[in-house]
């Protein structure tokens, strides 16, 4: 897979998953939003409900009232009143099935009830301010309490003739707002699915002319180091040349530094267009793993630490290697040689003379962890991710004459060969390099 593909891969989902979210946002606000308002109108449809079923019963009042006197002394009196109130109120306020209605006298006693629908009338004997209309909690349902006054009082001189006390379930409220809960439930999941959908695809459509850039860019490096090679090749032939036959030595001392100037340039450039051109390589395809063979990172590592042991002796630097073979790998060893090799050259650059780098090598688990590590400036924690990007330098501390190329070579090497690398802060505080390749079967 391309190098740089992973990074729109990334970008992609991120993007994807953003609009997902701020779709299941919006989503989430508009269902709070619909439920809450069904929610409002049917608790005020029930309160309205209750409030004309107690409006009913008042109504009834003074006949119930009259009624009571009447049959006062009359035998089985109950059963011929209550029959004679549900036909009153049924009337008015048709079945009373999900209902339930009470009345009492001026002293709050019960004169009749009708309905099925269960009431706790003993905590009605509490009641605060009686005297005042008012809603009422009851268990799954909507109570109201009513005080009823003669028709003919004044609002100055209201003589009270009882009370009323109607109540109304909510249990055909609750199963419609469960439905509708559970209907915007499951139709926020399927916008969230078909936002996720969509969003993919216009994220995908957004980012086609950047790949479409990426891939033409990866071409004209490809394209521009090949063609750069030749002439680098020839100046460096013709310098090579004169230098062999002892046409420098004969030259004019200010013409001489010159070409030799002009030799350090060009084997500068030479090595920046070969950088260029294995990123490429790199970028351009799948890993090829034809020349990919098994061996042992440990002796790898203790090739390159004898190699740069001279180096690091003349920068007056500390080089250890700490190997605990085996650590088998399987990958490109000329490739893996650079990775490790860019690794040492950027911690011996920055540690200071007199100071240490370390090299570690062992099988953690499932992966082999390379570990190296300076006594250099460190890298701030918010750069970190940086130090990878191509041609990034950091600040003055961490800049050196390098093109930038090394670590993004090292990332792009660990990319192919399925690990991770990571920038890290060192207990010394410098910089420390840490990379996870898949260990061999």
């Amino acid at each position: 897979m391309p190098a740089m593909e992973p990074d729109l891969s990334r970008i992609r989902w991120k993007l994807t998953g953003r609009y997902v979210l701020i779709s299941a946002f919006v989503l989430l606000v508009f269902g709070i939003a619909v439920f809450l308002e069904v929610s409002r109108a049917r608790s005020a449809l029930l309160r309205e409900q209750v409030q004309q079923l107690a409006s009913a019963a008042a109504s009834q009042m003074p006949l119930i009232l009259h009624e009571v006197e009447e049959y006062s002394h009359l035998p089985n009196q109950q059963l011929q009143l209550e029959s004679g109130h549900v036909a009153l109120l049924e009337s008015r306020a048709s079945a009373l099935e999900n209902k339930k209605i009470v009345l009492f006298d001026k002293d709050r006693q019960i004169l009749s009830q009708f309905g099925k629908l269960p009431a706790d009338l003993k905590a009605l004997q509490s009641l605060r301010n009686p005297n005042e209309r008012q809603f009422l909690a009851v268990p799954n349902g909507v109570a109201y309490w009513r005080p009823v006054y003669l028709r003919d009082s004044t609002a100055a001189n209201r003589e009270l003739e009882g009370y009323v006390f109607s109540a109304v379930s909510t249990a055909t409220t609750d199963r419609e707002l469960v439905r509708l809960r559970n209907g915007l439930m499951v139709g926020g999941a399927v916008g969230a699915i078909a936002a996720a959908v969509l969003s993919q695809w216009m994220v995908s459509s957004s980012l086609k002319p950047i790949r479409d850039q990426l891939h033409r860019l990866i071409r004209f490096t490809s394209d521009a180091s090949h063609e750069l090679r030749h002439p680098l090749t020839a100046i460096l032939a013709v310098i090579g040349t004169a230098r062999e036959r002892g046409q420098l030595d004969r030259a004019e001392p200010e013409l001489s530094q010159k070409i030799n100037r002009i030799d350090q340039a060009t084997a500068e450039m030479t090595r920046l267009v070969e950088d260029l051109l294995l990123l490429t390589r790199l970028d351009r395809a799948a890993p090829d793993q034809q020349h990919w063979q098994h061996f042992d990172l440990c002796e790898l590592a203790e090739d390159l630490a004898a190699l740069y042991q001279d180096r690091a002796s003349s920068q007056q630097l500390h080089l250890h290697c700490e190997l605990k073979p085996p650590a088998m790998v399987h990958g490109h060893p000329d490739q893996l040689r650079r990775l490790v090799s860019n690794l040492l050259v950027n911690a011996m650059q920055f540690t200071p003379a007199g100071g240490a780098v370390t090299l570690q090598v062992q099988l953690q688990g499932q992966q082999v962890m390379v570990v190296i590590e300076d006594e250099g400036p460190g890298i701030p924690s918010d750069q970190r991710r940086l130090v990878f990007e191509r041609f990034w330098q950091a600040d003055a501390a961490r800049s050196g004459p390098n093109a930038g190329l090394g670590l993004s070579i090292a990332r792009s090497i660990t990319q192919v060969h399925g690990g991770l690398i990571e920038a890290q802060s060192a207990p010394s505080g410098g910089c420390r390099m840490v990379v996870l390749l898949p260990a061999a079967a």
